[in-house]
């Protein structure tokens, strides 16, 4: 009894809803992007879904197995949950929060596994309900939509098995077939397909489950029967011609016929087509197919196939209005491929039977007259491409039977296509490869076809090029009368382009030309005069273009101070722009040059020399007022007019220091400089020449006399700098390079500078030390053995200084190094056999000798020592000392040797006076010194 009275609840309930029946959406609905149709309904009570659904749900609750509603109101709650599941769907995609999605994903999961579930609790409590392939076909959806592809198949599966004859029989089976396709089952789906096909009732699955019958076949290696499938679509398509077809439709026919040409592909290409077609000659969609797989030819890089295709079908089916179509793809296809002599021999050929006037479209032109401008249409973009082509190659090989092909096809152009011509910009390419060939009056006709209607300038390019090549028959025309109308003409075009394009950077030019062509030729009275007929208003530009000739052609007449003052003119006159152009500026400078040379010639000096100099104030940047500045230095020297031609060099100098007379004007300056007695002026410019490349030797002279001046006007740290320099630049030749630094030992040492004395010195002897015995001079002897000498002494005195002191060891060893570096450089000294050095040298040796033989006699004594151990340390001095004496001694009669060479000085006498000390039995009395050798030499 309560299960009764909730039903009748429900039932009331559901009878006062007032939500109108939505419906169901199915699958193939949904392939198809159905939407469900609301309608009105007007109903005293309105209650919701949610209401409804709960209401649904309470009567399940307590209803038992046996209930007979119970299997519909599962039905009708699951039809309910899956509603709201697609109606959470639709509002989550309309959501942006992440927050909102995860929650909607959840409850509309939990939607779709409460339908799955009534629908399953269904089928499992009721399996032989009348109504269960209505809740298969909705289990297999709600699967779907939980992306659970494997049990909605096998809902969908369970249909087609249980309910062959269920409205839902052929869907499942195209679903089930689609899935084996995907699968790549491609036998089992053909066997669906074939069973959607079979239907006594077709369906709106019946086209495409025929496609992709077609499709399963062809994946099996079945092209024959997949031709059979896809030609059955086509047909129940009833294509018409595809140029009337709506975009969707040529969608579709661009499907079917790409798969046609695809399956020929596996076959034997066109070949497989004229076979398929012996019966049916008269298929009206032969050329599609043959332009697909041409296509599909393509795609693979198979352009010879491709065009084989193409040709295949122009041979067999003559009489098809598409053979035109066909051969110009063949065209297109070379052209793509970059094979230009293919494209070119198939255009040859094509051009033949099927250009604009030939016999074949005199007969079809009127019954196709859409193929006829197709075909006219691309064959002049193929004409244009293939003069273009001949036209370049021409360019580059200068071929006679290239410049031939190219002319041919701009004719053929001209002969079918002269309305386009100026579109295509053919007459002033056209010219362009007559005036190549130099054949320029054909070349003038064209370029005026192009450039002119009338007086009016339709081409500006082609205008300009006409008034080139007038200029150039004008200037080649040796007739004077021919000449006079080529000028005319000339005068013409330029007055149109002028007038046409006043503010064209060229039009300046184009309206003087004829002026610049009496200039050109030497008629420069003439170009004055038709420069001065410019008597209006007209663009600064022109004006100054005007003044130019008229300057240039007063300077060719000899006519200077004119030129000069129309050059003023125009700087003067017009902008600070103008100013800077180069060729009015260079006018203005070359004429006052000029003017200079003129005085000078007649011997007036000062006059000359004014105008020379002042090209530099009034066009500092003309190229000639460097050569005017030097001129003037040249000719205040040559006057020996020393102030001016100082500062005329000091000016050019300032002003052109980079010039290539900069080097020569330093030159003319120092000895301006050296003539009115300015030495330390004539040195630092001497200085800034020997800084330049150009002359090694000038830079050896210049840089030592620039030394020299410093020196002789006591001018030291200048004279220091100068031989620094000229010592790390010049090392050759070798003596001056000595020279040099001994100047510098010296200068250094006035300036009380020993340490960088001694530096010096000691570059004296390393440097003498790296050449070999021929570069050195009896001076480089004399200049490093006194470097080594005065090196020697320093070495001598901190030799001299450092004393003996316990520990004797120790203070011994620094001794004895400092006596061996003091003795080699002594040694250095006397080596170069330089008697003022050697004398001097020999006799520190040996009193070095002697005084470390004192020493050591004279030394500290240990303070542990016994008066036993004492005389024992003393003795052993002694024996140490005394080998040094006798070195002494040595040393001292080898300088006495020098008597026998007639050289006697201090050091000679002093070594004499030791030596009596020394060794008084044999020297208290006149020496005899005749058996004495110079042992060191």
């Amino acid at each position: 009894m309560p299960h009764i009275l909730i039903l009748l609840t429900i039932i009331t309930f559901v009878t006062a809803c007032g939500t109108p029946a939505v419906k169901r959406i199915t699958l193939a609905e949904l392939d198809v992007n159905t939407a469900p149709i609301s309608t009105d309904d007007t109903s005293s009570v309105s209650k919701s879904n949610d209401d409804i659904r709960q209401a649904y749900a309470t009567y399940l609750e307590h209803a038992s197995k046996n209930d007979k509603s119970r299997v519909d109101a599962l039905s009708r709650l699951a039809a309910l949950e899956f509603e709201l599941s697609e109606q959470m769907l639709t509002n989550r995609n309309e959501q942006n929060s992440d927050a909102v999605e995860r929650a909607s994903d959840n409850l509309y999961d939990a939607k779709l596994n409460r339908t799955i579930e009534l629908l399953s609790t269904a089928l499992r409590d009721y399996p032989d309900n009348k109504n269960n392939d209505k809740t298969l076909y909705q289990l297999a959806k709600a699967y779907d939509q939980q992306g659970d592809s494997e049990n909605s198949h096998a809902s969908l599966k369970k249909l087609a098995e249980k309910h062959p004859k269920s409205k839902y029989f052929i869907e499942s089976q195209f679903r089930l077939a689609e899935n084996a396709f995907s699968e790549r089952n491609y036998a089992l789906a053909e066997d669906r397909y074939t069973d959607v096909i079979g239907a006594k009732k077709q369906s709106i699955f019946y086209q495409k489950s025929l496609y992709k019958r077609g499709w399963s076949r062809f994946k099996q290696a079945f092209y024959f029967e997949a031709l059979d499938d896809f030609f059955q679509a086509v047909n129940l398509n009833a294509f018409d011609e595809y140029s009337t077809l709506s975009g969707t439709k040529k969608e579709l026919f661009n499907e079917y016929f790409r798969a046609i040409g695809l399956s020929f592909s596996y076959m034997d290409g066109a070949e497989s087509i004229q076979y398929h077609f012996k019966e049916t000659p008269d298929f009206k969609h032969l050329y599609p197919i043959h332009t697909h797989l041409s296509n599909i030819y393509l795609r693979e890089e198979r352009k010879n196939d491709a065009v084989t295709t193409l040709e295949y079908f122009a041979k067999n089916n003559p009489t098809s209005k598409h053979v035109p179509e066909a051969l110009l793809k063949v065209v297109d296809i070379w052209k793509l491929a970059g094979f230009s002599s293919r494209m070119n021999s198939a255009l040859e050929a094509f051009y033949v039977t099927y250009h604009p006037g030939s016999e074949y479209w005199k007969k079809r032109k009127e019954s196709d007259p859409r193929i006829f401008k197709q075909v006219k249409n691309s064959l002049r973009e193929q004409i244009l491409t293939i003069t273009a082509s001949y036209h370049n190659t021409y360019l580059k090989t200068r071929k006679a039977s290239d410049y031939a092909n190219s002319k041919r096809w701009y004719e053929n152009y001209l002969e079918h296509y002269s309305s386009y011509s100026r579109k295509d910009n053919i007459h002033f390419l056209y010219a362009s490869l007559l005036a190549s060939n130099k054949n320029d009056i054909n070349a003038l006709k064209h370029y005026e076809l192009a450039a002119y209607d009338s007086n009016i300038i339709i081409d500006k390019n082609s205008a300009y090029e006409s008034i080139l090549l007038t200029s150039k028959l004008s200037a080649s025309e040796k007739n004077d009368n021919d000449k006079l109308l080529w000028i005319e003409k000339l005068t013409h075009f330029s007055t149109l382009y002028g007038q046409q394009y006043p503010n064209d950077k060229r039009t300046a030019n184009i309206i003087l030309h004829a002026g610049e062509l009496a200039y050109e030729n030497k008629r420069f009275k003439q170009a004055i005069m038709l420069t001065e007929l410019v008597t209006g208003e007209i663009q600064r530009s022109m004006a100054i273009k005007i003044n130019t000739i008229k300057g240039h052609a007063y300077f060719k007449l000899a006519q200077y101070e004119d030129a000069e003052n129309i050059y003023h003119s125009i700087l003067k006159d017009y902008s600070p722009a103008w100013r800077s152009d180069s060729s009015i500026i260079d006018g203005l400078a070359l004429a006052i040059y000029y003017q200079g040379e003129s005085a000078r010639k007649r011997d007036e000096t000062h006059s000359a020399l004014q105008h020379y100099t002042r090209i530099s104030q009034v066009a500092p940047t003309a190229k000639i007022a460097a050569t005017g500045m030097y001129d003037a230095v040249l000719l205040a020297i040559q006057k020996e007019l020393w102030n001016e031609s100082i500062q005329y060099a000091k000016t050019f100098q300032r002003l052109y220091p980079h010039h290539k007379n900069a080097y020569d004007v330093t030159k003319k300056l120092t000895a301006a400089y050296l003539n009115s007695k300015q030495d330390i002026a004539a040195a630092k410019e001497l200085e800034k020449l020997a800084s330049n490349q150009q002359d090694r030797a000038y830079q050896l002279a210049a840089q030592w006399k620039a030394g020299e001046l410093y020196e002789a006007n006591k001018e030291y740290p200048s004279a220091i700098r100068s031989f620094e320099t000229y010592a790390k630049n010049f090392r050759r030749p070798f003596p001056q390079y000595m020279e040099s630094m001994f100047k510098l030992v010296a200068l250094y040492q006035l300036n009380s500078n020993n340490e960088k004395a001694n530096q010096w010195q000691n570059s004296i002897v390393q440097e003498d030390k790296k050449v070999s015995n021929s570069l050195r001079t009896e001076r480089t002897r004399f200049i490093a053995s006194s470097a080594a000498l005065h090196l020697a002494r320093n070495s001598h005195i901190e030799y001299s200084s450092t004393k003996l002191r316990l520990p004797l060891k120790k203070s011994l060893r620094k001794k004895k190094a400092a006596m061996q570096q003091a003795v080699n450089l002594y040694g250095r000294a006397s080596s170069y056999n330089v008697a003022e050095t050697a004398t001097e040298a020999t006799h520190s040796i040996a009193d070095i000798y002697n005084e470390f033989s004192i020493a050591l006699l004279e030394s500290e004594l240990p303070n542990n020592l016994n008066d036993d151990e004492l005389e024992q340390y003393q003795i052993l001095i002694e024996d140490q000392a005394f080998p040094f004496e006798e070195k002494a001694i040595e040393f001292y009669e080898i300088n006495l040797s020098y008597v026998k060479d007639d050289i006697y000085d201090q050091w000679i006498r002093k070594s004499h006076t030791q030596l009596k000390k020394l060794f008084p039995v044999r020297y208290q009395r006149e020496a005899r010194l005749d058996g004495y050798i110079n042992a060191l030499h």
